[in-house]
């Protein structure tokens, strides 16, 4: 019975998607899902294997076969400092991700006979102001503006607070209820009616930027003296909260070192970074700005009971059981020195392609057992991107939009999980089903994405506190915060309240 749950669900999606997958074999797009070919779902070890299509793993699209814009360039303002390639590559070279990326592009001009032109510009998080700076100049360059604005993930709220952005949702061609686009584009980022930046598998950094639990496998079952699928099960169950990463972790330290002090070389149960500490906040369902009737507020998740509780119990975790290390925590976890880490994603790919030890990735922990699902917090370095006012040919542009999102899940997303976990993404692995459920339960919190208009507050009050242990002067602290927090938000209204 241990794989039951996962082999009912492998069954589920099946059921589903074979109606789908026979009557949209061409996806719309004008090419199949995926090559022809079975799979095996989690947990299938002999006679427990269930075989899935290929096909049945990816959504179609509803992009008229027939659709062409021919002759038309789109034209993509993009920040050249991005972490990770994302919008072109000049050609193949053997690499997964920049051959998905190269082959993405490729498709797109050949299935819409357009051109794509990308212009590259400073814009990460400390080039923010230069970057809307240049958006702002582009929308009155007449027919030499840009399309779209690709920006760091702060800019894209800040172009819509200059009016520069468009709505997407008046463009139908746009399927916001297609899992390529985040669910919380909708539920958590809409505003006035509208959304006016978009992320998800259109970029490669919003993939790389997830947040997730990397645990070393081996380690786990020395140390517990149990397989460390216990831990998928746990995710499977929806049982995998914060209490059982604390359990999991205990135990786990040992003085390895020989200086007889806690020290970056010993080995310990859970190791991050104090700029992580937002993934707990996230994970636990709170948020920091909503959107409600037109109007942005502070919500109320800040100055709970329940965020109180969350600090409470981090701070013991972190500062006071001696089985955590919030420093050089991804160097530490590829040392093969810590069970259990949270950081983003790409920690697979850029920190521990050479390890010797096997891992695994998990969500974030929910709060408790009482949560509905998991939540996905995004670090910072993503991209948003914009369909700008002084577009001149609005549609070919949004369903070009709409075809690169498609596209990037079709090609781009397997490619990463497969560069990142060595893994084959059609396999469905466990780590490929965890994967899914990291990226299909992202949250996209308004705060975050507004952290520049409203002086960083969205993240440093709690992750401040995380990090200075600061549970006694939380409760007299945290109302003159909220305060001023408030009146941020106020100022960033008055641009809301403008727009159309």
């Amino acid at each position: 019975m241990k794989h039951l749950i996962r082999i009912l669900t492998a069954l589920l999606v099946v059921a589903m998607l074979i109606p789908m997958a026979i009557s949209c074999a061409d996806t719309g797009a004008g090419e199949q899902s995926t090559e022809n070919a079975s799979t095996t779902a989690p947990g299938g070890n002999g006679g427990d294997a269930t075989t899935i299509p290929e096909e049945t793993l990816f959504a179609p699209s509803e992009i008229p076969d027939d659709l062409r814009f021919d002759g038309e360039t789109i034209k993509f303002l993009y920040w050249q400092d991005v972490e990770n390639p994302e919008f072109f590559v000049e050609d193949t070279n053997g690499e997964s991700v920049n051959d998905a990326i190269f082959n993405r592009n490729e498709f797109i001009q050949e299935r819409f006979g357009i051109t794509l032109e990308f212009t590259g510009t400073p814009g990460n998080y400390n080039n923010q102001k230069a970057f809307v700076n240049t958006c702002i100049n582009s929308t009155e360059a007449g027919l030499d503006a840009h399309d779209f604005f690709c920006g760091y993930s702060m800019t894209g709220a800040t172009l819509m607070t200059q009016g520069i952005a468009q709505d997407l949702t008046n463009y139908d061609i746009i399927e916001f209820d297609k899992p390529w686009w985040p669910s919380s584009l909708i539920t958590k980022a809409t505003i006035k009616d509208g959304v006016y930046f978009a992320s998800g598998d259109i970029s490669t950094n919003f993939l790389y930027m997830m947040y997730g639990c990397v645990f070393n496998k081996e380690m786990f079952d020395n140390i517990h003296n149990e397989s460390s699928n216990l831990l998928y099960d746990l995710v499977y169950d929806e049982q995998w909260t914060l209490d059982k990463l604390i359990e999991y972790s205990t135990g786990a330290f040992l003085e390895q070192n020989g200086d007889g002090e806690t020290s970056k070389g010993d080995r310990f149960g859970f190791v991050t970074n104090n700029i992580h500490f937002d993934s707990f906040y996230t994970g636990s369902d709170l948020y920091t700005i909503i959107s409600e009737d037109d109007t942005i507020k502070l919500a109320p998740d800040l100055s709970s009971q329940k965020t109180n509780d969350l600090l409470v119990k981090l701070c013991d975790f972190l500062h006071n059981t001696g089985e955590c290390w919030i420093t050089d925590s991804a160097e530490i976890f590829a040392n093969d020195q810590a069970l259990f880490t949270i950081d983003r994603v790409q920690i697979t790919n850029k920190k521990l392609k050479e390890v010797a030890f096997s891992f695994g990735i998990l969500p974030i922990p929910k709060y408790n057992n009482d949560q509905e699902g998991y939540r996905t917090c995004m670090a910072f370095p993503f991209t948003t991107y914009v369909l700008s006012t002084a577009s001149t040919h609005s549609e070919a542009a949004a369903a070009t939009l709409e075809l690169m999102a498609y596209q990037s899940y079709l090609k781009i997303t397997p490619a990463l999980f497969e560069e990142s976990m060595k893994l084959r993404y059609a396999d469905q692995s466990d780590d490929s089903f965890m994967f899914d459920k990291i990226r299909e339960s992202v949250v996209i919190d308004l705060g975050r994405l507004l952290t520049t208009q409203v002086d960083n507050l969205s993240y440093n009050i709690f992750r401040g506190a995380v990090n200075d242990n600061a549970t006694t002067s939380w409760g007299s602290a945290i109302k003159a915060k909220c305060s001023l927090f408030e009146k941020r938000i106020a100022v960033v209204q008055k641009s809301i309240d403008k727009l159309d």
